[in-house]
């Protein structure tokens, strides 16, 4: 595969995506929201002097206050209708408290970036200290204003070769702006569950005021480590016949 027409196709795509939206059925499709990845792909993969920043985390902390009843269908994000509701619930029932990981950023403040700096989540990362609680799934929601909605269901998977079953990782690759809204099925009584959205890609017309592309690309976080196999040079050897 070619990566350097592959990536540019991309970044063109996702400018298309954010900036030209007119409505029309072949705009809002469901594949253009929403799509399958193989981890880093979806990730700037370029190297030396132009390599993209890595990317660093959206951390959104969710927590049940109640140690005595779950809370079922919480929503995060989905800023158009969420952005004036009263903090910490946001829109959500009594018992659920939103805020960010990061100290510093308030989630007020993440909500209102996220209409105006639109991204792709390259790699979505849960964690909580319940393994039932990161295994509850996540519906993701797209809508715009002609009524047109989308939405897809993830079911979050433990490695089983993995050590730790309270932190999973999501291969699929997403769009967030102002329309998009994730509900968590259920946060559990007394839990709290953190998402960490990864971007690989954030749009912001700013950009072009300086002369640079509206989207900025990012490489791959590198926290999931892939399974490598090293060959002494006498077994490399001894495959390539010599």
């Amino acid at each position: 595969m070619d990566f350097r027409n592959y990536f540019k196709q991309a970044q063109e795509d996702a400018n298309n995506n954010f900036f030209h939206f007119d409505g029309n059925e072949d705009d809002f499709n469901f594949a253009d929201d929403y799509s399958s990845f193989d981890g880093d792909n979806d990730f700037m993969m370029a190297t030396g002097a132009e390599a993209a920043p890595t990317s660093q985390p959206y951390i959104v902390v969710v927590k049940n206050t109640s140690t005595v009843s779950d809370i079922a269908g919480v929503t995060v994000l989905g800023a158009f209708s969420n952005l004036g509701s009263a903090a910490p619930a946001y829109n959500n029932p009594a018992g659920i408290s939103i805020t960010m990981g990061i100290s510093g950023i308030t989630y007020t403040e993440f909500l209102y970036q996220s209409m105006q700096k639109p991204f792709v989540v390259g790699l979505t990362y849960l964690q909580s200290g319940s393994a039932n609680q990161v295994l509850e799934t996540l519906t993701l929601i797209a809508k715009d204003v002609n009524g047109n909605v989308n939405q897809k269901t993830l079911v979050p998977t433990v490695d089983p070769y993995q050590q730790q079953n309270s932190i999973v990782q999501i291969k699929f690759n997403y769009k967030i702006d102002g329309f998009t809204s994730i509900v968590i099925s259920n946060v559990l009584a007394g839990q709290t569950a953190k998402i960490y959205f990864y971007p690989a890609e954030v749009a912001s017309t700013s950009r072009v005021l300086t002369g640079q592309r509206a989207v900025a690309a990012y490489g791959n976080p590198g926290i999931v480590k892939q399974d490598k196999v090293v060959l002494s040079p006498a077994t490399v050897a001894a495959l390539q016949g010599r």
